[in-house]
């Protein structure tokens, strides 16, 4: 369910996050112009967190992800804010790599 960014840095928030006992969180974009734009998914790592970000991104089911460490008591570090661009490299060698195996299978090279 998407809440405020006010919400999710309160300290109730901090505590269901002390239930739950994440290594990070993501913080996602879903809603924008809205009252309660974000939604929290739980990350193992950064990495996973990072990947969780990614895959909505790519997808367009989200337009920007933070991605926060949980400290103690549920609190939460400095956000990495990431949007689609940082994927746009990656997502171009990936579609020039399908592209090419593609025509590979059809005879065709460039």
């Amino acid at each position: 369910m998407p809440q405020s960014l006010k919400f999710l840095m309160s300290s109730e928030a901090a505590t269901q996050r002390a239930v739950r006992k994440p290594a990070y969180v993501v913080h996602l974009e879903v809603a924008p112009y809205t009252d309660a734009p974000l939604v929290e998914i739980d990350a193992d790592n950064r990495a996973h967190g990072s990947d969780i970000a990614r895959d909505w991104l790519v997808n367009g089911r989200a337009v920007s992800a933070g991605v926060r460490k949980v400290r103690a008591a549920g609190a939460l570090g400095e956000p990495d804010i990431l949007d689609l661009s940082d994927f746009e490299d990656d997502l171009a060698e990936t579609t020039q790599a399908n592209l090419n195996r593609v025509m590979s299978q059809y005879g065709l090279t460039f």
